[in-house]
């Protein structure tokens, strides 16, 4: 199987994997808010806002490490070294997962009441704690696969975690039948720490599997000094950037129910509105990226290698090609969440006011998807401690205009801060990714002519809608709005040539048998 081609089928199996995940999130989402509440799944979102700090603090930087290393080790045909880097950067998951699964349960109850404000979320903490070490782990795991081109393994541990998660959880609910919101945390939390440990199984009994199948072949080893100071200086500064990131992203989500009841909202209404715009509106913002993220993960070993090699006239080619998708796509799911935002809502949630929030949001969707291309490309080129910077500047400046924003606006002081967010963050790396690369952008047929065209297509669909069955009230309704708008964006890319010919024969070359 040709690179091109083995690149190809690895992104398809990570795209499909994300979809599936995405799927599955959003749709465990729904029923997690339909059992909770809106302002139960604030209290939910605030708790795993915590949570997301401990698991940030597991991994460390492990998964990069794992995978720069082992890239690079295995384009220089040194499989003792990358043997080596791999052993050391398991051991550094294995230590910083256990210790932050040790310092989650002494500290369970000063997070709750100190963090979150509710002594209920106590008890979910300690149960979390126990999955951190299984995190740690996977992490290094999933990073080896990405790194050896192998993503089936890993992807398959993580639709294995997710249903196994919806599975134990909606049992165990239906079993137990939770009658109060404490009980009902405990439950969520515990289907998540077993999911984790069962991930944690599945990725050790896959790599063994292909390290048998595979083994580290040829090169000279190095002293293990010289390893640890590899993983080290990968991991160690992106994992404390990460850290600190995330202990502000912390503050952050944590802050928000607080500034909302600082603009005049009873705790109740606060955190009901921070469950709408967190806990069901980003998921759907978010979700579609997953047909992006197989590519963008595949970036990181790929452009690694490419920059390993000195092949800068495929970086080059990878990072247009990627621009290029990218904008297309996004500028589709912003014109379907625009147009169907109260349709959206109300299908899956049942609630009015998440379509309002959707609407508001879904421009920004474009800077979104193009801001995690970019990051993927930056860390191949050994830009991932400028990446956790500016991830860490954004965080900063959204700590603070929460606090100042939100008490004096309300929810629309909270969208506000999303939305400056998130051009802060895509400005400052694309700008790092310019000045590294001297690369440019056709705004001309990258984005405006696309974008005229979605408009064009979704126009055209609400149109054909309206002709058929006047309203969107069924599921069913509104896939085919969308495919109708789909269908008819790609044949205006197609005439506008945004979509050459040159893509339709490269996609056709990637999937041929014989290369």
């Amino acid at each position: 199987m040709s690179r091109l081609r083995n690149f190809a089928v690895n992104a398809g199996i990570l795209t499909a994997t994300s979809l599936s995940l995405g799927i599955a999130g959003v749709v465990y989402n729904a029923w997690l808010t339909r059992n909770l509440g809106s302002a139960g799944i604030g209290l939910f979102s605030l708790m795993m806002a915590v949570y997301r700090f401990a698991v940030t603090f597991a991994c460390s930087g492990s998964g990069l490490a794992a995978t720069r290393l082992v890239a690079e080790e295995t384009a220089r045909k040194n499989g003792a070294a990358a043997s080596s880097a791999m052993k050391k950067t398991l051991i550094y998951s294995l230590f910083f997962g256990t210790l932050a699964g040790v310092l989650l349960w002494f500290l369970s109850d000063f997070a709750a009441e100190t963090m979150v404000g509710d002594i209920r979320a106590a008890k979910p903490f300690r149960v979390l704690s126990f999955s951190l070490p299984f995190v740690g782990v996977s992490a290094a795991f999933s990073g080896y696969f990405t790194a050896v081109t192998r993503v089936f393994s890993s992807s398959a541990a993580q639709i294995f975690e997710q249903i196994s998660q919806m599975a134990f959880t909606v049992f165990v609910f239906a079993m137990l039948k939770p009658d109060n919101l404490g009980f009902a945390c405990v439950l969520v939390a515990a289907g998540s720490t077993v999911s984790e440990a069962l991930a944690f199984l599945f990725h050790y009994i896959l790599y063994k599997k292909d390290r048998r199948r595979f083994p580290f072949c040829g090169g000279k080893g190095e002293s293990d000094i010289a390893v640890w100071k590899k993983v080290v200086e990968i991991a160690l500064p992106v994992g404390a950037s990460a850290v600190l990131r995330s202990a502000l992203s912390t503050v952050k989500h944590l802050l928000v129910p607080v500034s909302l009841m600082k603009s005049g909202m009873t705790n109740e209404t606060a955190l009901s509105e921070y469950g709408i715009v967190g806990g069901m509106v980003l998921p759907v913002l978010t979700f579609p990226c997953a047909f992006l993220l197989g590519f963008s993960n595949l970036l990181v070993p790929e452009v690694t290698r490419y920059k390993t090699l000195g092949m800068t006239d495929k970086i080059d080619k990878v990072m247009g090609y990627v621009f290029r998708m990218t904008l297309m796509f996004a500028a589709a799911v912003a014109a379907s969440l625009i147009c169907w935002a109260d349709e959206f809502a109300l299908l899956l949630y049942n609630e009015p006011a998440a379509g309002k929030a959707i609407s508001a949001l879904a421009p920004i969707v474009t800077v979104m998807y193009l801001d995690s291309a970019v990051d993927g490309i930056l860390k191949g080129l050994g830009e991932q401690v400028a990446v956790v910077r500016y991830n860490v500047y954004d965080t900063a400046m959204c700590v603070g205009l929460v606090y100042t924003l939100v008490p004096l606006f309300g929810t629309a002081g909270y969208l506000t801060t999303i939305v400056i967010s998130e051009v802060f963050n895509m400005a400052l790396s694309a700008s790092r990714l310019v000045s590294v690369t001297g690369f440019r952008v056709e705004m001309l047929r990258w984005a405006v002519v696309p974008s005229v065209a979605v408009a064009l297509s979704t126009v055209f669909s609400s149109a054909v809608l309206k002709l058929s069955c006047k309203s969107i009230k069924t599921a069913p309704q509104l896939v085919l709005a969308v495919l109708i708008m789909l269908v008819f964006y790609y044949l205006l890319l197609r005439i506008t040539k945004c979509v050459t010919k040159e893509d339709i024969s490269l996609a056709k070359r990637i999937f041929r048998k014989d290369m």
